[in-house]
C-alpha cells in the first residue's frame, strides 16, 4: 500500500473527523445525492500545483528543458502540460493531500455521492493520482488540446450534470464554476475569493484546506 492510499485508509477510519464534518456540512450536502462533487485538485484536493512540481522534477535532470518549454507553450498551455506530464517523475508519495478535503470526498462517497475529480492538470497525472484514491469515481483533466480551467471546467460540468453538482475548488479561476453549481465548497480561499463566492447566494461551506501527507 502506497502512501497515498494509507492516508486515505487512515482518515477514512476517523470517526470523531467524520462526526465533526457531519455537523459543519448540512446547507451543502443537503442537495440530493445524485448530484456529484466535483473536486479541483491543485490547492484544493492537493497542496501545491502538478504542472509546477513536474517542471521541477524535470528541471532537476535536464535544465535544459526550460527551452523546450518555450516551444511547447507556443502551442498552448494544454499541450506544455502533456509534454511536461509524460516526462516527469513526481514522487506521489510526498504529495500533500488537504485532509479536510480528502475526509469530506470519503465520507460523501461512504454515503453514496459520485466524486469527480475535474481539474486544469494533464489527464496523464490526474489519473496516477487519482489510481491511489479509490473514493474518486471519474477523471476529467486537460487532454493535451483543452485546458480544461475556468469556463472550459464549467462548461463541460454543466454539460455532463445538468441536474447540478457541487464545486470544491480555492481560487478565482473556481468563480466560473461555481457560478453553475449548486453547491460550493471553499478551500483555503483569499478573502476576495471567499467574498465573490458568497455573494453568489449558493449553499457554501469553507474549508481550512490543512495539508498533510
Amino acid at each position: 500500500m502506497n502512501e497515498i492510499a494509507i492516508t486515505v485508509a487512515r482518515t477514512s477510519e476517523s470517526h470523531q473527523q467524520r462526526e465533526c464534518l457531519t455537523d459543519q456540512t448540512d446547507a451543502v450536502f443537503s442537495l440530493p445525492l445524485s448530484m456529484p462533487l466535483v473536486l479541483d485538485l491543485d490547492g484544493t484536493l492537493i497542496a501545491g500545483d502538478l504542472l509546477y512540481k513536474s517542471f521541477v522534477s524535470i528541471l532537476r535532470r535536464n535544465p535544459l528543458i526550460v527551452f523546450r518549454c518555450a516551444a511547447w507553450l507556443l502551442h498552448g498551455r494544454a499541450a506544455l502540460k502533456r509534454q511536461l506530464a509524460l516526462r516527469s517523475r513526481i514522487d506521489w508519495n510526498r504529495l500533500q493531500l488537504r485532509q479536510d478535503v480528502l475526509a469530506l470526498a470519503i465520507r460523501e462517497n461512504t454515503a453514496g455521492r459520485a466524486i469527480v475529480l475535474a481539474t486544469a492538470a494533464d489527464a496523464v497525472l490526474a489519473e496516477q493520482l487519482a489510481s491511489g484514491l479509490s473514493f474518486i469515481d471519474r477523471v476529467l483533466a486537460s487532454d493535451g488540446q483543452r485546458n480544461l480551467k475556468g469556463s472550459a471546467k464549467a462548461d463541460m460540468l454543466s454539460r455532463m450534470f445538468p441536474a447540478g453538482f457541487i464545486y470544491a475548488g480555492d481560487s478565482k479561476a473556481d468563480l466560473a464554476v461555481w457560478t453553475h453549481a449548486r453547491g460550493i465548497v471553499l478551500v483555503n480561499a483569499r478573502r476576495s475569493v471567499t467574498e465573490a463566492a458568497r455573494a453568489l447566494g449558493r449553499p457554501i461551506l469553507e474549508l481550512s484546506g490543512r495539508a498533510g501527507s
